[in-house]
């Protein structure tokens, strides 16, 4: 008995301290959506839709919206297959490093246009963020404006 304990006690302890993978990456094929979702058995629901909220754009573009067991939902955005936004929001912040791929050292260097204790934006070149939250609330967005439609800004990514 104290056997079994002791190996859910542990289990439970990785389960814990691993952390939270989001399910595609920014700027890369979407293909990638796919195989990581069928990889973590995560929700899948797929969209074809003409415009971004309150852009002009007539491109049609996909999303792709998963929903995660821990609470995460997860909006990408692919035009020209790639993955040219994702939008998130749950009770976790997920993995940020996974979710924008290369474009994590470009959040991670970039000095923030604006940042407060609940929120931050950066503008880059080619990357744009903003994220906001507190504790069990938490939501973001990013956007590489080179792969997306005429007209989409971060603004309609939601």
């Amino acid at each position: 008995m104290k056997a079994k304990l002791l190996k859910v006690s542990v289990l439970t302890l990785i389960i814990s301290i691993t952390p939270l993978v989001a399910w595609a990456t920014l700027g890369e094929d979407s293909s990638s959506i796919m195989n990581d979702a069928n990889a973590l058995n995560a929700k899948v629901s797929q969209a074809t839709d003409y415009s971004v909220a309150g852009a002009n754009s007539s491109t049609p573009y996909q999303t792709n919206i998963l929903e995660t067991a821990n609470g995460i939902t997860i909006k990408q955005f692919v035009y020209n297959g790639k993955v040219f936004a994702v939008a998130w929001h749950g009770s976790h912040v997920p993995d940020q490093n996974q979710l924008f791929g290369k474009y994590f050292a470009t959040l991670q260097n970039a000095t923030p246009s604006y940042k407060s204790v609940s929120a931050r934006q950066v503008n880059s070149n080619d990357f744009v963020s903003a994220t906001n939250g507190w504790m069990g609330h938490y939501e973001g967005k990013a956007l590489i404006p080179s792969l997306a439609p005429a007209n989409v800004s971060i603004n309609n990514v939601k």
